[in-house]
């Protein structure tokens, strides 16, 4: 993958796509996710997607890494929830591209209520490090919370 940019994260119920260019519908963008109030945890959320888009200036090919994890009250990483690859690619495109992904989060365990942060990331080398580290490309959040 050549550079790659996000100038949208989103987490909501689906993501529907059409048409030729094609149009995104975002279904259920909520940053509060309610659960019934006799909610024993930890629970599965059966499906949630992440609408991504994405900006390339050679093209787009690779994978990147979506991630959920559960946030402290100051806002640090608590635990991973959920994590998973995924391919990204526009065959046979050079120069700059733009790409609109939705990606089915299945099956995230919650373990509790609370905030989860939801990242897209991807593998990079940076010159000063001699493995590949995961650079946070977006951050979505959500709330999960039991119904009053």
């Amino acid at each position: 993958m050549g550079r790659l940019r996000v100038q949208q994260c989103v987490v909501n119920r689906a993501t529907r796509q059409y048409g030729p260019n094609p149009t995104s519908d975002l279904l259920g963008v909520d940053y509060f996710h309610t659960v019934p109030a006799d909610t024993e945890f930890p629970r599965t959320l059966g499906q949630l997607e992440l609408f991504v888009r994405f900006f390339g200036d050679n093209g787009i090919a690779g994978r990147v890494r979506a991630t959920a994890s559960r946030l402290y009250p100051d806002v640090s990483d608590r635990e991973l929830i959920y994590r998973r690859l995924f391919e990204v690619s526009v065959p046979g495109v050079s120069g700059p591209v733009v790409l609109d992904r939705g990606f089915k989060l299945v099956n995230v365990l919650v373990p509790g209520e609370g905030t989860c942060a939801v990242r897209v990331a991807r593998r990079v080398r940076r010159r000063w490090e001699a493995r590949r580290a995961w650079r946070i490309l977006a951050t979505d959040y959500i709330h999960i919370a039991r119904a009053t």
